[in-house]
C-alpha cells in the first residue's frame, strides 16, 4: 500500500503573533489545547499555536481477487508477528543494559542463561501459536527492530555452536535465520504493513 503522509504543520509549535493584536475571536477559532501564551523577559505576550499533524493513507488497489487475498493474510500474519519482534527488542535492550554490570564470563552465560528462560516461561506458549508464515516473517522483523539478525543475536549471547544449530534446525523448516530485512526490496510489503500498524491505521 502507498502511504501518501500529508504534513500539516509549519514547526511543531508555532509563534504566531503578539496577543495584544489578536482579538478574541481570532484564536478563539482553535481548539483550547492548541493555544498557549507565551510572557517574555520584555514583559510581551505571545500566542503558541499547536498543530496537528495529518496522516492520509490511499486504499491498495489489487489486479484480481487472488493478490487482495494475498495482502490480506500478510496484513494478519504481520499482525500476529509485530508485536514479539518489539517485545524482543525492549526485553534485548533490558538484558544488555543490566549485563554491562555483570562481572565475569561465568557469571554473564549464567545470568543470559536466566534471561532466556525467563523469556521462555513468559513467550514460548504464545509463540508456538505463530504459523510456519508468522515464524518466517518474525525473524525478518527481529532484524528490522534489532539491527541484527536472529543468527547474530543468538550467536551474541548464546555462542557459534548454538547459533549454528539453531540455524541448521530453522533450515529443515525453509527458514534462515541470518535472513536480512530488506525494507525496499523483498520485504516491502512486510515494511508497508508495519507503517499502517505504527500509524495506528490497523
Amino acid at each position: 500500500m502507498k502511504i501518501v503522509a500529508l504534513i500539516f504543520s509549519f514547526f511543531c509549535f508555532t509563534s504566531v503573533a503578539v496577543a495584544q493584536s489578536l482579538g478574541t475571536g481570532s484564536v478563539a477559532a482553535y481548539p483550547k489545547d492548541m493555544v498557549s501564551f507565551i510572557v517574555d523577559e520584555q514583559g510581551e505576550t505571545y500566542v503558541k499555536i499547536m498543530n496537528y499533524t495529518c496522516v492520509i493513507t490511499a486504499e491498495k488497489s489489487f489486479a484480481s481477487a487472488k493478490e487482495k487475498l494475498k495482502w490480506d493474510k500478510l496484513k494478519y500474519d504481520v499482525k500476529k508477528a509485530y508485536p514479539y519482534a518489539v517485545m524482543a527488542k525492549l526485553k534485548l535492550a533490558e538484558m544488555d543494559a543490566q549485563l554491562v554490570y555483570v562481572k565475569g564470563e561465568n557469571n554473564k552465560k549464567e545470568f543470559t542463561k536466566a534471561c532466556e528462560k525467563e523469556l521462555t516461561r513468559q513467550f514460548s506458549g504464545d509463540m508456538r501459536n505463530l504459523t510456519f508464515s508468522q515464524g518466517k516473517i518474525l525473524v525478518k522483523l527481529l532484524d528490522r527492530e534489532t539491527g541484527s539478525t536472529t543468527y547474530q543475536i543468538i550467536k551474541e549471547h548464546r555462542g557459534s555452536f548454538t547459533a549454528f544449530m539453531w540455524q541448521s534446525v530453522a533450515g529443515l523448516f525453509g527458514n534462515n535465520l541470518k535472513a536480512n530485512y530488506e525494507p525496499l526490496g523483498d520485504d516491502a510489503n512486510i515494511e508497508a504493513v508495519v507503517d499502517l500498524i505504527e500509524l495506528g491505521v490497523i
